[in-house]
């Protein structure tokens, strides 16, 4: 059974009300930023509404930490994983949303924000782009002001302001939450808590492996901590996912891994940029700490 089939059979999913709009308004004192965030609410929404998309994608990432857990760690791209295989999809997907922006940018009241694909990028190469184990694409969403000189360069695939979506493949999806939109009145499918933190806790374990340094999952792992309660349901729930995902990329997870140095170290790269996210950046060693106490703390057999 693929994942699709798997989540489609799933008979109970947690459905959170998410007010995107406040969080649209929340940034109308930063021009560009608000400009993203409005062209975020167009693309959430366009999948929500699109019947080829609305259940293949999976709304994961800093898009996720804002709009369903409050966080004020600020992001300008928004990722998604795909539960269907990359094939035909990446030729497909331009052309599902630039049939349905519009028409959604009109819904939301968005009358003169025009929205359009300006490139899709097939990751790691596009040569046998489907044989890769996790391809991924990069879709850029160019936005302009309709009768402007914006909307020239639109149409021309050079917008000057554009959203990057991510999305990524065969990353297994254990379970999910619907956030209902209330705004647009449509639901888009995303991480829960648990999946969220057991996908950060494997990709911070994943560093050394793939040469990649993961500043931000510490932060957001440890704002989810305190934030939430954590019961020992939900850590034997964050447990058996850690496990299942490293096994995917074939990682063995054991309960000293986080204690490698290796992991710290690329965890601590580029930790003070998070100021620019941020109003107050608490200290790495603090947050790493915390978050080490929580992975330490699963029900390791």
């Amino acid at each position: 059974m693929s994942d699709a089939e798997h989540m489609a059979d799933e008979a109970e999913y947690d459905i959170v009300d998410v007010d995107v709009r406040s969080w649209v308004e929340s940034a109308r004192s930063n021009p560009a930023q608000y400009r993203d965030r409005q062209v975020t609410e167009i693309v959430l929404a366009a999948i929500g509404l699109a019947p080829s998309l609305n259940t293949s994608l999976v709304l994961k990432g800093g898009a996720v930490m804002a709009l369903a857990f409050k966080s004020n760690r600020v992001t300008a791209d928004v990722d998604f994983t795909s539960i269907v295989e990359p094939a035909g999809f990446a030729d497909q997907i331009a052309d599902d949303l630039n049939a349905i922006l519009p028409q959604t940018a009109i819904r939301l009241g968005y009358l003169d924000l025009l929205c359009r694909v300006q490139t899709v990028k097939k990751m790691p190469k596009p040569l046998n782009f489907e044989e890769f184990d996790f391809p991924a694409l990069l879709i850029r969403i160019g936005s302009a002001e309709r009768g402007t000189g914006e909307e020239k360069r639109l149409e021309a695939g050079r917008a000057i302001r554009v959203l990057d979506i991510e999305i990524s493949f065969r990353d297994q999806v254990y379970a999910f939450q619907e956030l209902n939109l209330t705004g647009p009145g449509v639901a888009v499918r995303a991480f829960t808590l648990h999946e969220i933190i057991a996908e950060k806790l494997r990709a911070l374990l994943q560093q050394p492996i793939r040469n990649r340094n993961r500043r931000q999952d510490v932060y957001d792992i440890t704002y989810l901590i305190e934030t939430n309660e954590l019961a020992d349901e939900d850590r034997r729930s964050i447990l058996e996912t850690l496990v299942e995902k490293c096994q995917a990329r074939g990682i063995e997870a054991t309960p000293e891994s986080m204690d490698d140095p290796e992991v710290r170290r690329r965890a601590e790269v580029d930790w003070n940029t998070l100021a620019l996210e941020l109003d107050d950046l608490p200290p790495f060693d603090e947050r790493f700490a915390m978050m080490r106490e929580l992975y330490v703390s699963l029900p390791w057999p």
